[in-house]
């Protein structure tokens, strides 16, 4: 059996630069990834199968996982079936691209089970006709990505500090997000050079203030939860940033402070969302 790892993301800064003519957006963004995680295991089997923990994921076609395989299926010499199972800590449709890590475990761990040794950079290429945000998940880090996400330049790594994660439980649908996007004026671009100078000095304060997100002015007049959970972790003076396509909002934790103890205090005012603490990866 092959386990693989599948971290999740946050974006420290989003900008959205435009519909292309195949109907992806160009973005420029800062990827980071997170400790939190799904888990996904690999093992050869007689016929394929895909199954998950969380009972509301579908394991069909739908599935990325499941598109993973079948996109690297012609590289298995003889068409190996495989089961594949998913145990699920990455909230689903959260903006923490759950779905991308997991697909670009399933071909990490092809990759391995199947002895094919692709390098990263053709499990990016794979990934790329997969899903936007599945070519950084193949690696991971500090990157910032231009294009529609495949265009990784690495930046320095940050720090371990932690991570309070709001999770409302409302859904963001990422195509809707970008609808929004297509059809407003009013979202303000993120100084991207500010944070990469930021991300390189290794400055927590200044990579706090150069947070920003296109998408979070557009998100929050419709789904006034993202406002209700950043007000949570206002309160406690962080400095809160809605990531990718919403609904999930997180807050970089002070070195100085300690993150469970915050996360305590969330839990105990906030209803209908999950709280999470992790750590920068």
């Amino acid at each position: 059996m092959i386990e693989e790892i599948a971290y999740g993301k946050i974006n420290l800064a989003m900008n959205i630069l435009g519909r292309r003519p195949d109907g992806y957006h160009e973005v420029d963004t800062v990827y980071q990834s997170v400790d939190l995680h799904d888990t996904v295991c690999l093992e050869k089997s007689d016929t394929f199968s895909l199954t998950c923990s969380c009972g509301e994921l579908p394991c069909d076609e739908s599935n990325l996982a499941y598109r993973a395989y079948k996109a690297l299926l012609p590289f298995s010499e003889d068409l190996q079936a495989v089961r594949i199972h998913i145990e699920k800590r990455i909230p689903v449709a959260a903006g923490l691209a759950g779905g991308s890590a997991d697909c670009a475990a399933v071909l990490r761990g092809l990759n391995r089970l199947w002895r094919l040794a692709l390098p990263d950079e053709a499990l990016r290429r794979i990934g790329r006709s997969l899903g936007a945000d599945v070519p950084f998940c193949i690696s991971g880090g500090t990157m910032r990505a231009g294009g529609i996400g495949e265009i990784l330049v690495p930046l320095k790594k940050l720090p371990p500090w932690d991570i309070l994660i709001v999770h409302p439980h409302v859904l963001v649908h990422t195509d809707e997000a970008y609808d929004l996007f297509t059809h407003s004026c009013t979202a303000h671009a993120v100084d991207m050079g500010e944070m990469v100078n930021s991300v390189a000095a290794q400055d927590f304060e200044s990579i706090c203030s150069a947070m920003g997100n296109m998408f979070e002015s557009l998100i929050m007049p419709h789904v006034p939860a993202v406002g209700r959970c950043k007000d949570m972790l206002t309160r406690l003076g962080l400095m809160p940033l809605m990531t990718g396509s919403g609904p999930t909002v997180f807050a970089l934790v002070p070195p100085e402070k300690d993150g469970e103890e915050m996360a305590t205090a969330l839990r105990e005012a906030g209803r209908n969302v999950d709280v999470i603490v992790t750590a920068l990866r």
